[in-house]
């Protein structure tokens, strides 16, 4: 197998079990009651998975060295293109968006 097999290997193990963290553990973000009251019927898929692969992708493309808060602006105009059936706006994505961020 050649390193960029393996490369590839290790950044689908990576996003498998980031997607499976998230998707075990969103409904206990401080922020979710939040999007609960703001979309009562929020889904996981439909709403949150994009922001959650958002910060993950955002953060290995800016660098581990980066700060969101340094590139939120930039991001900002980013999630409109990358959200796909989101529904939501910036300000209710970017709390997920920096907490995959973070975890990278």
């Amino acid at each position: 197998m050649t390193n960029q097999n393996l490369d590839n290997q290790n950044r689908t193990l990576d996003s498998i079990n980031s997607e499976n963290y998230w998707r075990e553990t969103y409904t206990n973000r401080p922020y979710y009651n939040d999007l609960q009251r703001d979309i009562p019927d929020i889904d996981y898929d439909r709403d949150l998975s994009s922001a959650y692969e958002f910060g993950r992708n955002s953060r290995s493309e800016y660098g581990e060295n980066a700060r969101f808060e340094d590139s939120e602006s930039d991001l900002q105009i980013k999630w409109d293109n990358f959200k796909a059936e989101s529904r939501l706006k910036w300000e209710q994505a970017k709390h997920a968006v920096k907490d995959a961020w973070d975890r990278m």
